[in-house]
């Protein structure tokens, strides 16, 4: 008979959004296992072996557990919509019809944006022994929006969907990305029960950030009559230069973190219940992060720049505070 598994509880506090909610949700382990992955993370309640490390430690204190080994498991997931990635595959060595640009076009404007994101999580080591679990991993994760206007833009070009050129705003773009490495330490202890099995665990992280970027348009625009192009998008980000010179000690932020979990099973029935960061005090280092302000103004006899570093004190409350 077919074993039944069913997940009581599922608490992932897991969110990528700014620099201050990033910290938290990229101080994760990855997911080492294909079996996790392949049930979209939803293995609470059954994972065990070097798949509870990530996702429910409580699994390394439950019958079954013992010694297992994974080396270098690398998972990458790109992604785009409302334009997607196999929409643009379809028309790879093509000109792209009108009938097709607009269908798009339509497609961003009632979404509110083109959004996209990429990530890769790879496992160095993901190792347990009996009750014991390490695990140490490293994850790489990015998101953009494009506002509808600049869109239209790449796929119209300054004349615009109607041919007539017209003003256009790219308000609303913004982009995020980090990368981080998690090392992991779990504990499983089995609970005493007359019918059935139960365990409790936990995972104790420690996270060092290597990079993070973080911006957002503030006003930029197209300007059709006289032709005037407007950018306005500061970035708040990891000291490039710095890092390459100190590739020693790629520590841009850090911080530790700990999961707790709870299995039990009772026959065929499993119960599960994780969370994830049930506290986390990773953050990055104020003292290595710069601010460019990304202006730039593009005219007929007019050409302004500024992308230069500037202290990270002086970049706008919105991005210091997003």
């Amino acid at each position: 008979m077919r074993t039944m598994n069913r997940t009581l509880a599922t608490v992932a506090l897991v969110a990528l959004a700014g620099l201050v909610q990033a910290p938290a949700a990229s101080a994760q382990l990855a997911n080492a296992s294909s079996r996790t992955l392949g049930l979209g993370g939803n293995s609470t309640a059954t994972a065990q072996r070097f798949e509870a490390i990530s996702v429910n430690p409580a699994g390394l204190g439950m019958p079954g557990s013992g010694f297992s080994l994974a080396l270098f498991p690398l998972t990458a997931r790109p992604g785009l919509a409302p334009i997607t990635l196999k929409d643009l595959a379809d028309v790879g060595g093509q000109v792209v019809s009108a009938t097709t640009k607009e269908q798009w076009l339509s497609q961003v404007a009632a979404q509110g944006n083109q959004a996209g994101s990429v990530g890769a999580e790879i496992s160095v080591l993901a190792l347990t022994l009996g009750r014991v679990g390490f695990q140490l991993s490293t994850l790489v994760g990015g998101n953009m929006s494009l506002a509808p206007d600049l869109v239209e833009v790449a796929l119209y070009g300054n004349a615009g969907r109607t041919g007539s050129p017209k003003d256009l705003t790219l308000s609303g773009s913004t982009f995020e990305g980090f990368a981080v490495s998690t090392a992991g330490l779990s504990f499983g202890l089995p609970l005493t029960s007359q019918n059935g099995s139960m365990a409790i665990g936990a995972t104790l992280k420690y996270s060092a950030g290597h990079a993070v970027a973080v911006g957002q348009d503030q006003g930029g625009s197209l300007k059709s009559d006289p032709i005037k192009v407007s950018v306005n998008f500061p970035t708040v980000m990891t000291d490039e230069e710095e890092g390459l010179k100190k590739l020693a000690y790629p520590n841009q932020g850090s911080g530790i973190g700990v999961d707790v979990g709870f299995q039990m099973q009772r026959n065929r029935l499993h119960f599960g219940a994780a969370v994830l960061n049930a506290f986390n005090t990773f953050a990055w280092d104020d003292a290595k992060l710069v601010y460019r302000a990304g202006l730039a103004t593009l005219e007929q006899g007019n050409n302004n720049t500024d992308f230069d570093k500037k202290p990270y004190a002086s970049a706008p409350a919105s991005l210091r505070e997003s």
